[in-house]
């Protein structure tokens, strides 16, 4: 496996961050990953993303250094936090009341991104008009905090429209907490999520050769 250089120093020159998709590897590949980019790219990482409850026990990264990015089960939230600090796919108010109860009761905490809808073909996601909602039970709780919004986009899109979803999502944080971060872009944007300076583009395939 070879790192795609190119690539990450594509990001030397902005204020963007790579959140390394690991999911596609297996353990001995991710330790890799996962020393390399520590040892060379420190300062462009956001850390590592998973997106299954059985890798994130096979691979045991650090808790604090791993997101966990997919449709949230309720039954298994309590094993999730156990081995991700933080989690970007949140959009239903009973998971994140679970989150606090959970986190309470262990002594525990973690930090969320909310998830927002911007297709209305797809399922998931939260609705724009509930943001307030969610915001306001949030700054209530003790043990969960929010970083700021992911998305749902087109899975299919032209650049236009791509980045018609990353200004909406960025006029929401402007709207809301204007120093807070955005989650979005992914291996197939991730050139259209830096020229519009998203915080964390997730990467994936395009990082390994």
């Amino acid at each position: 496996m070879k790192i795609n250089t190119d690539l990450l120093d594509k990001f030397k020159w902005t204020d963007s961050k790579i959140l390394a998709v690991t999911k596609y590897l297996e353990k001995e590949d991710t330790d890799y990953v996962i020393n390399n980019l520590e040892e060379n790219y420190i300062d462009i990482l956001e850390w590592f993303w998973e997106n299954r409850l059985e890798s994130l026990k096979e691979k045991e990264s650090d808790r604090e250094k791993t997101h966990f990015i997919w449709n949230i089960q309720s039954k298994q939230i309590k094993e999730i936090i156990k081995y991700a600090s933080i989690l970007h796919s949140l959009d239903d108010i009973k998971h994140l009341k679970k989150l606090e109860d959970i986190c309470s009761k262990q002594w525990n905490w973690v930090q969320i991104f909310l998830q927002i809808n911007l297709d209305s073909t797809k399922p998931g996601g939260i609705n724009i008009d509930k943001i307030p909602e969610y915001l306001e039970l949030i700054w209530e709780m003790e043990n969960v905090s929010l970083i700021w919004f992911s998305a749902i986009g087109k899975a299919e899109f032209t650049k236009e429209e791509k980045e018609e979803e990353f200004e909406i999502l960025i006029k929401l944080r402007n709207k809301y907490l204007q120093n807070w971060f955005i989650s979005a872009g992914t291996s197939r944007d991730y050139e259209i999520a830096l020229d519009k300076w998203i915080d964390i583009i997730r990467i994936g395939k395009a990082l390994y050769e």
